[in-house]
């Protein structure tokens, strides 16, 4: 979560450099966020990022098990673990992805 906001929060800054200020009443003024999601339609970068992962997915779902891209995504490593907290795979965060559109079982 803290990631998606420090991403969307680049992408507005980008934006504003690309939109430039606008000029009100003889003064110059940073466009203001909901400016930015008007000129943007709504889409913005954390949407599309969600989008491809998901899209991946489904292509490597369709792929024959022995494709190596499947067997990366599915296969197990048998070894000792590290101490400390698991590192987060990207199948963990599509299924949260999928989980919050509310799609339970892909």
């Amino acid at each position: 979560m803290e990631q998606e906001r420090a991403l969307a929060a680049f992408e507005r800054k980008i934006l504003r450099k690309i939109y430039r200020p606008v000029k009100e009443n003889e003064l110059w003024r940073i466009r203001r966020n909901d400016e930015l999601e008007t000129i943007i339609k709504g889409e913005n970068i954390v949407r599309f990022i969600k989008c491809k992962r998901i899209r991946w997915l489904v292509h490597i779902e369709r792929m024959q098990d022995t494709e190596f891209p499947k067997k990366m995504l599915y296969g197990k490593l048998y070894a000792t673990r590290r101490r400390g907290r698991p590192k987060m795979r990207w199948l963990d965060d599509v299924s949260t992805d999928l989980r919050k559109m509310g799609i339970n079982e892909w």
